[in-house]
């Protein structure tokens, strides 16, 4: 199936999860970091302080979610926007997953993705840079292997670069002249002096970073780092 690619603001947006097993738990681990107006999870098998429990041990974090230990019902539904089966049940899955899409709410379904208008593809979470990735159900098992080759890939040199653009961006908004941005945030992507930077960081030469990064800023914002600046930039996890 060839999907449309789309990252979604939830955080005016109620969200269910159905089950509150290990899947159904990293579904709701994902969730919270979009910051979702609510996250609504129903499960009749596993009491709140067990799964409050197992979250917490788990992710190392508190849920924060309205968990309703009993069985599903229709009127859950209401002012949902976005909804995933995630019970062991392939039968329950099924008749959640047609009710949701009769009411026009997108559902994601664990166990038969095709029964759902969604899915959650393979993806890396870097904070400021997200990357999804889906081989369209040919393989998922070669979508995972790219989405590791990736990591290890990015984590290496774009993460630590891309902070360094994040830290930058303010002084240079404060510093520069508003006609001469553009020309600078280009600048400081541009494949070569890229690159030469992603090196700077990695080997951490951080008077040779300085004095790259003084080709295409001016002094104003030069004087604006320190190497404290960078070293918790490239060492930052």
């Amino acid at each position: 199936m060839k999907y449309y690619p789309l990252f979604l603001d939830i955080t005016s947006c109620k969200c269910l999860v159905l089950g509150a097993g290990r899947v159904a738990r990293r579904k709701i681990a994902s969730l919270m970091k979009a910051n979702p107006l609510e996250i609504l999870v129903i499960d009749p098998y596993l009491c709140r302080e067990d799964f409050f429990t197992a979250f917490s041990e788990e992710y190392s974090l508190q849920a924060e979610v309205t968990y309703l230990h009993r069985n599903f019902k229709s009127d859950d539904l209401e002012n949902v926007r976005l909804a995933f089966a995630a019970t062991g049940s392939s039968e329950v899955n099924n008749d959640f997953a047609k009710l949701c899409l009769q009411k026009n709410i997108h559902c994601n379904v664990i166990d038969n993705p095709v029964l759902g208008d969604f899915i959650v593809p393979a993806h890396l979470d870097y904070d400021n840079l997200v990357l999804a990735l889906s081989s369209s159900g040919v393989s998922p098992a070669f979508t995972k292997a790219l989405k590791d080759d990736l990591n290890n890939w990015i984590s290496k040199s774009y993460v630590p670069y891309l902070r360094l653009l994040k830290f930058l961006r303010p002084l240079i908004l404060e510093n520069v002249a508003e006609y001469k941005r553009a020309d600078i945030f280009r600048a400081l992507v541009a494949k070569d002096f890229r690159e030469e930077i992603m090196g700077l960081l990695e080997l951490r030469k951080f008077p040779e970073l300085h004095r790259k990064l003084a080709q295409v800023l001016p002094d104003a914002v030069i004087s604006e780092i320190d190497d404290r600046e960078l070293i918790h930039i490239k060492e930052k996890q």
